[in-house]
């Protein structure tokens, strides 16, 4: 089978390797074709060596996020069957609960290899069913940037239809964010950075959107349309540049998902105003697999389907790679494994 290998820190020492298809051994394994995986910047973030210790030992397969079609079952399997399309979720060992030192160190694409294989075997307890009438290319959208967004605003967040929610900017986490706080009938508003993408924000499902770029406080702008209460959920991505201004626009007990640090890691934070307003700052590190089945769960009962920007071939990988590099794709970056 093919795969691609990781031979040194770096996109440039991506290499294709040809390795032994793997074989079920065990009783409630199962074999599944990998069809498809989708990037997030965590993968170019692994491949450039930036998680240090943390990070995958050389040579590894690269990628975390993938889905496909099982084609072979153990004599025990009970909860799967040939033909089905599952999602690999993204921590192998994490499978309920909060997370810890062990279940950090189990993320694929790292020290566990990643997806980019044509087949790989998997315990089937440690797999979750893709949702009802949704592609490979689609599912494999949801180990990462959205089970973030899920355990921000759901298992943190307690989202629910009184519930505001502000989401920041429309990467990844962000768009996904807008579309499972729209699955509780919340309200949404969102912050981008042109007039054109706020519409887009609106397209997607946010009811009101701040153009950040001419509303440079848009805290203000967050209690003027809140009536000075204030939003419930954050999903913050922003870091240095924003982290003052979320709990500034935050209601009292907030919860405040500390998620990307797009704009700088180390940022001025107002003590006496958190301590006052009884935020709830926490690092989110996506989710787990029960956290997995239950937002597939909630998919289903809805019309909900991801925004893809782009599909590659399985042999343009460093190409698809690249391009996230640009910044300028919206969506989800996917790799088709039968894209020709």
């Amino acid at each position: 089978m093919r795969t691609w290998q990781l031979n040194s820190f770096n996109i440039d020492e991506l290499v294709l390797k040809d390795r032994v298809t793997p074989k079920i051994v065990n009783k409630n394994d199962v074999l599944i074709q990998m069809k498809s995986a989708s990037l997030n910047f965590r993968d170019l973030i692994m491949i450039d060596g930036g998680y240090g210790a943390t990070g995958g030992n050389i040579p590894f397969i690269p990628i975390s996020d993938g889905s496909g079609i099982i084609e072979d079952v153990g004599k025990d399997v009970s909860n799967f069957k040939k033909g089905d399309i599952v999602i690999i979720p993204f921590f192998k060992e994490w499978e309920s609960g909060d997370i810890n030192e062990n279940t950090y160190l189990s993320a694929l694409g790292g020290k566990e290899d990643g997806v980019m294989q044509e087949y790989m075997i998997y315990p089937e307890n440690k797999l979750v069913k893709a949702p009802n009438k949704w592609s490979c290319n689609e599912a494999a959208t949801l180990p990462c940037a959205a089970l973030t967004a899920w355990r921000t605003i759901v298992t943190e967040g307690g989202v629910n239809n009184k519930s505001i929610v502000l989401v920041q900017g429309l990467g990844g986490v962000s768009i996904f964010a807008i579309q499972i706080a729209k699955l509780f009938n919340a309200k949404v508003i969102a912050t981008t950075s042109s007039n054109e993408r706020v519409e887009l924000a609106k397209n997607i499902g946010a009811d009101y959107v701040i153009n950040y770029n001419e509303d440079k406080e848009w805290w203000k702008k967050v209690l003027e349309i809140t009536q000075k209460k204030g939003v419930d959920i954050i999903v913050e991505v922003g870091g240095a540049e924003t982290l003052e201004q979320s709990i500034k626009c935050s209601k009292v007990g907030a919860l405040i998902g500390i998620i990307g640090v797009l704009s700088g890691g180390i940022a001025n934070l107002p003590i006496g105003r958190v301590i006052y307003k009884a935020s709830r700052l926490i690092g989110i590190t996506c989710g787990n697999k029960d956290e997995l089945k239950d937002m597939v769960k909630k998919i289903n009962e809805s019309n909900m389907r991801p925004l893809i920007d782009s599909a590659f071939s399985f042999e343009n990988l460093p190409n698809a790679l690249k391009y996230m590099k640009m910044g300028k794709h919206l969506g989800k970056i996917v790799i088709d494994f039968e894209k020709v």
